[in-house]
């Protein structure tokens, strides 16, 4: 019997990949990432920013392998900002990561996308104008699929 299970977090500031792990960032990334679109029509389509996708899958890759107890903090203590940082992404005036895992039937964009707009937080970076540029990835273990959003404006 698989219990279904899912649990998302939030951080907000102001301001590569691990290897050998088999992240599925193509089709469920893509799925998130245009979801995350169709909720912001009012304020336009987020740019997908490659340095915020390697930030992001770096650290969905990171919770899949070492655990999801850390939420936004990194196994190796880093943060989103340093993360983003990191990949490249060093001029934003304020950034945003989203955090989701779930299991079993909750294992899905759809269910990311709507426990994300469920929780106040979430939905306030989801559809805050001011980010202008997103990354999003998956990571996929079994039946547990994490997903990672790191949002960035000027």
């Amino acid at each position: 019997m698989v219990i279904p299970f899912a649990i998302c977090a939030v951080a907000v500031t102001a301001v590569g990949p691990i290897a050998g792990f088999a992240s599925r960032a193509d089709d469920l990334s893509a799925a998130i990432y245009d979801g995350v679109n169709q909720l912001r029509q009012p304020c336009g389509v987020v740019g997908d920013d490659p340095r915020l996708t390697v930030a992001a899958q770096r650290h969905a890759d990171d919770l899949m392998m070492n655990g999801v107890g850390g939420g936004h903090i990194g196994s190796d203590g880093s943060s989103p900002q340093a993360r983003i940082a990191d990949a490249g992404y060093t001029r934003a005036a304020h950034t945003s990561e989203i955090v989701y895992w779930g299991t079993g039937s909750h294992a899905t964009p759809g269910a990311a996308l709507d426990l994300w707009m469920q929780s106040p937080p979430h939905r306030a970076v989801i559809l805050d104008c001011a980010f202008t540029a997103a990354g999003v990835a998956t990571a996929w273990s079994g039946n547990m699929m994490i997903a990672v959003g790191d949002f960035a404006g000027p």
